[in-house]
C-alpha cells in the first residue's frame, strides 16, 4: 500500500496528463499499475441488496455496474465544491496584502538601520516616512530585533503586541494614495481594525485563525457558516449597506446551487471498495447482511474496461473549495490548476466516510449508465441472506462459473470470514 500523500500526487499527475491530452494508453497503463499496487491484488468490491425490480441481479448477470448522478447518493456534500469568503479574498486580494507586508518589512529595515529610506520608490518612501512619525512604532521596533520567520513566532508576536499591529495599520491606511492602490482592502481594513477589542486581537493572533474567528472577535456568536457570519460582520461594520446584505446572500446561494448542479451533472459515478469483509459496508449497503458482495478482478481487464478504470477517493477534514484564481485570471497555469482541483473535488469526501475505502469510476453524464466491468472472480453471500435469494445467486454463479462464498460471523471476535 502507498501513503495517502503519494496516492494523491499520483492521481493529480494523471489528471494533469489527461488535461494535457497525453496519450490515453500511457495514462491507462500507469493507472492500472497503480490500481494493482494499492488494492487487494487488483480486486475491488461492490456491495448489493436485493431490490424489488431486480436491478442488482441483472447487473450481476450482465457483468455491469450501475453508475449514478451524485445527487442520488446519501451524502449531501457529495461532489459539492465549498464556497467561502476567505478563499475568495485570498485569490482576489492576496497581491494587495503582499504589498502591505512589503511596506512593513521595509519600514522595519529602515528603523533598525539595515537600509536607507532613499533606496525606496516615491510611494513606498512616503508611507515609510508616515510610519516613522509614530513614536509608538519607532520605540517598539528600534528596541527589538524584529526578524520573525516561522508562523508560530508571528502568532506569539501578535499576541504580545496587538497594539503595535493596530498602530501600524491605522498609520498605513491614513495615506490616501496608498489606500487607493490597494483597492477594496483600503476600505475594508481601517474599519475592521477599529472594531476589534484587545481580546479580539488576541483571538485573531492564534495560528490558523479564520473569518469565523474574526466574527467571534467582533462579538458575533450566531450559529452560522463562514458566509453567514461574514454577512453579520458586514452588517455591523457597514450599517449603511444593510439593505444589500440579503441580496448578496441570495447571490451567493444562487451561485452555490448552480455550481453544485454543474458539478453533479458532469459525470455518472460507479462506486466500489477495497474489501469484502467491511462490516459497516455489509450493514449499510447490503441490507444488514441479507444482500451480497461482488468481487471484480482488474488484473487483466479488456480494452473496454481499461478505458474506464476506477480512481481512489480521498478523505479530508477540509472541503475542496472553488478554484477562484482561474475565474479571476484565466491563465494557462490557473486553468490547469482549476481543472485538477475540480476533478479532485469529485474524488474527495468527508473524513467521516473513510471506513468505506471507496474507489470511483467516472463516466460522462451522457454515456450508458450500465458500465461493462471486468470478470467477476467471486460472489460473497451475506451472513443473513434468505434462502430464496441465496439460490438465485448460486444459479447465476453456476451458469457463469463464478465461485460463491458464504460470509460467517466470527465466533470469538468482531470479524467475518468467507466459507
Amino acid at each position: 500500500m502507498i501513503s495517502p500523500e503519494e496516492k494523491k500526487k499520483v492521481i493529480e499527475d494523471m489528471i494533469k496528463m489527461s488535461y494535457q491530452k497525453i496519450e490515453p494508453i500511457e495514462l491507462q497503463r500507469q493507472l492500472h499499475a497503480f490500481l494493482l499496487k494499492d488494492t487487494n491484488g487488483g480486486k475491488l468490491y461492490k456491495y448489493r441488496s436485493f431490490d424489488k425490480d431486480g436491478y442488482s441481479l441483472k447487473n450481476l448477470q450482465d457483468g455491469t455496474l450501475h453508475c449514478s448522478k451524485a445527487d442520488a447518493f446519501n451524502d449531501p456534500f457529495e461532489c459539492k465544491i465549498g464556497v467561502t469568503f476567505q478563499s475568495l479574498c485570498t485569490a482576489m486580494y492576496g497581491t494587495e496584502l503582499d504589498v502591505v507586508s512589503k511596506v512593513l518589512e521595509d519600514y522595519v529595515k529602515v528603523v533598525q538601520g539595515e537600509s536607507r529610506i532613499e533606496e525606496y520608490g516615491v510611494d513606498e518612501k512616503r508611507v515609510i516616512k508616515k510610519l516613522l512619525t509614530s513614536k509608538i512604532l519607532n520605540e517598539f521596533f528600534a528596541n527589538k530585533v524584529y526578524k520573525v520567520q516561522a508562523h508560530e513566532e508571528m502568532s506569539l508576536f501578535l499576541k504580545n503586541n496587538a497594539f503595535v499591529i493596530a498602530e501600524l495599520m491605522q498609520t498605513i491606511f491614513s495615506d490616501d494614495a496608498f489606500k487607493e492602490s490597494l483597492g477594496i482592502c483600503s476600505n475594508m481594513f481601517p474599519r475592521a481594525i477599529e472594531s476589534l477589542t484587545p481580546e479580539g486581537m488576541l483571538l485573531l493572533s492564534e495560528e490558523n485563525s479564520s473569518f469565523i474567528d474574526y466574527a467571534r472577535a467582533n462579538g458575533i456568536t450566531n450559529d452560522e457558516d463562514e458566509v453567514g457570519l461574514t454577512m453579520r460582520v458586514s452588517q455591523k461594520l457597514y450599517p449603511e449597506y444593510n439593505g444589500s446584505v440579503d441580496m448578496v446572500q441570495r447571490l451567493i446561494d444562487d451561485m452555490d446551487n448552480k455550481l453544485t448542479e454543474k458539478m453533479r451533472n458532469l459525470f455518472l459515478i460507479g462506486c466500489l471498495c477495497t474489501s469484502y469483509k467491511n462490516r459497516l459496508m455489509w450493514s449499510h449497503y447490503a441490507d444488514s447482511h441479507k444482500g451480497f458482495c461482488i468481487e471484480y478482478d482488474f488484473n487483466e481487464p479488456e480494452d473496454e474496461v481499461l478505458s474506464k478504470l476506477p480512481l481512489p477517493v480521498f478523505y479530508s477534514e477540509n472541503r475542496p473549495l472553488v478554484p477562484w484564481k482561474a475565474a479571476i485570471d484565466n491563465s494557462v497555469e490557473n486553468v490547469e490548476e482549476a481543472y485538477v482541483e475540480i476533478m479532485m473535488g469529485l474524488l474527495t469526501k468527508d473524513k467521516e466516510w473513510e471506513y468505506e475505502n471507496e474507489w470511483r469510476i467516472l463516466i460522462g453524464a451522457t454515456e450508458d449508465s450500465e458500465l461493462v466491468m471486468p470478470k467477476v472472480s467471486c460472489i460473497y453471500l451475506g451472513a443473513s441472506i434468505e434462502k430464496e435469494n441465496r439460490d438465485k445467486i448460486i444459479a447465476i454463479a453456476k451458469r457463469q462459473n463464478i465461485p460463491v462464498k458464504q460470509m460467517k460471523v466470527d465466533r470469538g471476535a468482531y470479524d467475518l470470514y468467507a466459507e
